[in-house]
């Protein structure tokens, strides 16, 4: 059982929307957010508060009579306009969880029943249906308004849920005041590259020993005199896995390597460096009060204000695109070389044959098209904004699109890396040096041997299948202990 003592985590967040546990609110939080919603009413009453006492958007100026009693629902149904294909559950229960993690800081003033009811809702896997279209980066108003709607029984839920009473405008809109869709979809996108890009150092070194690399690549002098952050970690990591894996009669082929083997760990140290920061950004994001208006209970007062507006968290997510943009052709190189008689040491595309047969030639093109994907993918989010309701927002973010570029981007990076364990695996195996490592290295060609040795000329779909499917136990081979801040 997760209990939710005022922080949480990003593995939290995973584990709820993979149901691995449930999840609870202590009663300390429980009785701190009821205290913060009575504080929040005296406050609401003595000061002009947003989204209470005055309309929202561009009818901000437009008061709201206290004698309104349905003002909160009006609230929330004008704001449940969504479009496009459903979202996968769990994506739901991710944007759940990281929503629940957040109302655990008093801040939102709301009634502390919607806690109760949110946890209900995750536990009983009672999902409300959402779609593509609606977020932007100052809020996922609509996923959240028809998330309120379902728990108050408005909207049908995707299993028996008890409905609550319906809400008033103390909690309508500091229920929506949240990113909370974009930051569950950005920690599960977090949590799937953290796996692939450990799986990238063993396949690398796979692919580095199947054609005779150079392992002055990474080291220590080679880190130290790299300007960039990560670079010893990439460095070190792949040093241990080597280290604890190979024969010590490694003679390099080379004096100098081509950049797909020489430049690896400072192009990857990209990728390392920007997910320790992006996993930085959305701890701060999960664990503060953001909503708009804020009340601030020790100042007496009600605070409107802009910390909602997902700058930075849009500039985290375009950069580490970027950064699996700016590696995806040292990974094609690889994919090249393996592919190549004057490297390999083998006929041309590793074929079985001089004949003409074409080996893994297409496994080359399909990596290309996934590279096509992640530049594609890479056009920063962050540049763009637009003008909202009526001038309210005039210069909303778009955040919750940076989210799912990155998506795209890891989708098409699974894609990359497993068109060169293939290549690699295939080029070990014709050399004969498969069976000769033990450690990580040898973990993982035990996990590699579910792929087929059958190197004629065939439908290769299966292969590449089946070597994506292998991505996530490789990286589960290196330690977490190589990973910093994370």
């Amino acid at each position: 059982m997760i209990v939710l003592s005022g922080t949480g985590t990003i593995a939290d967040v995973v584990t709820l929307a993979d149901r691995r546990d449930q999840v609870s609110i202590s009663p300390d939080v429980l009785a701190a957010i009821g205290h913060a919603y009575h504080q929040a009413t005296d406050l609401s009453r003595r000061f002009p508060t947003y989204g209470r006492t005055t309309g929202v958007g561009g009818n901000r100026g437009t008061q709201v009579h206290a004698d309104d009693k349905h003002y909160g629902m009006r609230l929330l149904r004008s704001h449940a306009v969504d479009a496009g294909d459903p979202l996968a559950d769990r994506i739901v229960r991710a944007m759940l969880a990281v929503r629940l993690i957040q109302l655990c800081v008093p801040g939102a003033g709301l009634d502390p029943r919607i806690l109760s009811g949110l946890e209900r809702m995750l536990n009983d896997d009672a999902l409300p249906e959402l779609l593509q279209y609606a977020s932007i980066g100052t809020g996922d108003l609509a996923a959240l308004a028809g998330t309120a709607l379902t728990l108050i029984g408005e909207r049908p839920a995707t299993a028996p849920l008890t409905p609550m009473e319906p809400w008033s405008a103390d909690s309508a809109l500091p229920f929506m005041s949240s990113s909370a869709l974009t930051v569950g979809r950005s920690c599960l996108a977090l949590d799937e590259l953290n796996r692939l890009e450990r799986a990238s150092s063993v396949i690398y070194l796979l692919s580095f020993l199947a054609l005779d690399g150079n392992p002055s690549t990474f080291s220590p002098a080679a880190a130290r005199a790299a300007a960039a952050p990560q670079v010893d970690t990439v460095a070190a990591r792949l040093r241990r896995l080597l280290t604890d894996g190979a024969h010590a009669d490694h003679t390099p082929a080379r004096i100098q390597d081509p950049y797909g083997l020489r430049v690896y760990p400072v192009a990857h140290a990209s990728v390392v460096a920007s997910l320790d920061s992006l996993a930085r950004q959305l701890e701060r994001t999960l664990n503060t009060a953001q909503e708009n208006p804020l009340f601030d209970f020790d100042g007496d007062g009600v605070v409107h204000h802009g910390a909602f507006y997902q700058a930075s968290l849009s500039l985290e997510l375009d950069g580490t695109t970027l950064a699996l943009a700016l590696t995806a052709p040292i990974t094609h190189s690889r994919i090249r070389m393996l592919n190549d008689p004057d490297t390999n040491g083998r006929n041309a595309f590793l074929a079985s044959s001089e004949d003409g047969s074409s080996g893994l030639m297409m496994v080359e093109y399909v990596a290309a098209g996934a590279i096509a994907e992640i530049r594609a993918a890479a056009q920063p989010a962050s540049i763009g904004t637009l003008v909202l309701s009526r001038g309210a927002e005039e210069d909303a973010t778009f955040a919750s699109q940076a989210t799912q570029q990155l998506e795209r981007s890891v989708a098409a990076y699974r894609v990359l890396l497993g068109c060169e364990l293939v290549g690699a695996v295939r080029l070990l195996r014709q050399r004969g040096l498969h069976g000769r490592w033990a450690g990580a290295l040898g973990q993982a060609f035990t996990l590699a041997s579910d792929l087929p040795w059958d190197d004629e000329d065939r439908d290769l779909r299966g292969d590449l299948d089946a070597a994506e499917s292998l991505l996530d136990d490789l990286g589960r081979l290196v330690p977490d202990s190589d990973q910093v801040n994370r």
